[in-house]
């Protein structure tokens, strides 16, 4: 019986010292979760103050060139428009890297911040220094055919698009109101520079440079292969395309049906897309180890597989607009260019020779 008592005192007094052990683990547990809760939300705070001022600084010195009665000299506004243009770039890095602790809804209303700093800054840019651009339209095109026996033309015409020397200048191209073309252009007209393409109905584009930044604007059924971009790559209304690009900041806009081969060194976005096809950047040419380094981009930081999908705000849950590319071969791009050329060729010849009345869609490329 004295036997039995001492089991049983033993068993209670294990039970209570198997009680008091979890209670003090989850006690452990509970303040190790409140201290980084606690530390979270410092970052939170530190963050949302420090991101304010930096945008309120960058708005004063954008009101500060709009309020002069006389405007600058161009060469100081080059240098201001220059480091107003670098404050933006750094407070999209540290909104970037600061991702892992914000919520959705905080990351989509800063980067409408820098949206709206981007979109002043290019406003007063475009007032205050105006540039000249050079549009390259359908009809010139129909006009030369016109002229002379079709020739398939794979690089725009240096002789009748002047390119400036120095690179990183203010001037800009605009390639619109393609369709059925093969464009490149080089580095020379390249690299530096602001390119606009917009309106562009099954076409090959290729810039083989690194452009200072791109923007993309209603596209179908075009492919656009395209050297280290030092900035951003802004793309809206792009229907059944191919991109493979290199850049700092990737936004995409109202698309779909869209494979993206990508390298991005910030967080790439997305909004109001659908059937977002994502993979490693691999378009390739002579010149690319050299673009790289003039662009600034890190080759060795590629966040392709990090998108954030405004229009989906479920940590927990991947969003269905976008998916990486799996067990998917790498396209074959000058096998893809040869027959875009050929097809097209053939295609024009026809056209001339009363054989058909309309251009064939040239070889698909997505």
């Amino acid at each position: 019986m004295e036997e039995d008592g001492e089991n049983r005192k033993d068993h209670v007094l294990e039970r209570l010292n198997k009680r008091n052990k979890d209670r003090q683990n989850y006690l452990d547990v509970k303040l190790e979760q409140r201290s980084k809760e606690t530390v979270q939300n410092e970052g939170v705070d530190y963050f949302a103050q420090s991101f304010t001022q930096q945008a309120y600084d960058i708005e004063q010195r954008l009101n500060e060139l709009s309020s002069g009665d006389a405007p600058p000299a161009t060469s100081d506004l080059t240098q201001r428009f220059a480091a107003i243009t670098m404050q933006i770039q750094e407070l999209q890095r540290y909104l970037t890297a600061s991702t892992m602790f914000l919520s959705d809804f905080k990351i989509k209303s800063c980067q409408n911040i820098l949206n709206t700093l981007t979109a002043s800054n290019d406003e007063a840019r475009q007032r205050l220094m105006p540039k000249k651009k050079f549009g390259f339209s359908g009809k010139k095109t129909a006009t030369a055919i016109k002229q002379k026996p079709p020739v398939m033309k794979d690089k725009v015409d240096s002789s009748t698009t002047k390119t400036p020397e120095k690179s990183g200048s203010n001037f800009s191209w605009t390639l619109e109101n393609r369709k059925n073309e093969h464009i490149v252009l080089n580095s020379t007209q390249v690299n530096g520079q602001d390119i606009t393409i917009s309106n562009v109905n099954h076409c090959l584009v290729e810039l083989q440079g690194h452009p200072g930044s791109v923007q993309v604007s209603h596209a179908s059924h075009c492919t656009l292969l395209c050297g280290p971009i030092s900035r951003s790559f802004f793309a809206e209304n792009v229907d059944q395309c191919t991109l493979s690009i290199a850049c700092q900041q990737l936004r995409l806009h109202s698309s779909q049906s869209t494979r993206i081969y990508l390298h991005v060194t910030c967080r790439a976005i997305i909004e109001d897309c659908k059937a977002i096809e994502i993979g490693e950047y691999n378009y390739d040419y002579p010149e690319l180890e050299a673009d790289y380094l003039q662009s600034g981009l890190n080759k060795s930081q590629n966040n392709y597989t990090d998108v954030a999908d405004f229009n989906w705000l479920s940590p927990d849950v991947p969003s269905p607009n976008w998916s990486l590319l799996k067990d998917h071969p790498d396209p074959n791009w000058n096998a893809l260019r040869r027959d875009f050329v050929s097809n097209n060729h053939n295609n024009e010849h026809k056209q001339q020779q009363g054989v058909i009345n309309t251009v064939k869609d040239p070889a698909s490329i997505i």
